[in-house]
This record gives C-alpha cells, structure tokens and sequence, in this order.
C-alpha cells in the first residue's frame, strides 16, 4: 500500500498560490510603485504586465506559472556549448 501526497510544496490555498508566487509578484509590485512615484510611467506600466504574464498558470493542475517558464528559456539560452567539427 502507498501513501502519495498531492505535492510537498506549501500551498497557500488561493488559486493555488505558492509562498515563491508571493515573493514574486509582490517584488514586481515594489518595484511598480518605485518607478510609478519616480514618473516613469512607460516601463511602470511594462513592469506590472510582466509581473502579471508571469503569475499566469500554464496548467491548473500542476500549478506550473510562467515564470518558470521564463527562468528554463534563460537558462536555454545562456547555456554553455561546445561545438565540434571534423573533417
């Protein structure tokens, strides 16, 4: 008989939410402010649509958000490669 658990991750309970969800948007929030109170209204406004891009979840019923997403395409692309070539 097996006992399995749903996820070991804490879920906060609100559209399964995530403490690091949390963490996140509300950086994405200080900085909105900052930059809306500094006038710089433009990227302000480019800041909080990315934050909120980024909270959307891909699949409800893993709780997989974009970020995620966004952090495994970084990694793709700043990876390192070693190209060889024979003759």
């Amino acid at each position: 008989m097996y006992i399995t658990l749903k996820s070991i991750k804490r879920n906060l309970g609100l559209f399964n939410l995530e403490f690091e969800d949390l963490i996140l948007g509300g950086t994405f929030v200080l900085i909105f402010t900052i930059l809306f109170l500094l006038k710089f209204y433009t990227v302000a406004i480019v800041v909080i649509a990315f934050g909120a891009l980024s909270l959307v979840p891909m699949d409800y019923s893993k709780c997989n958000r974009m970020y995620k997403l966004f952090i495994l395409f970084v990694k793709y692309l700043f990876k390192n490669r070693n190209y060889y070539y024979y003759k």
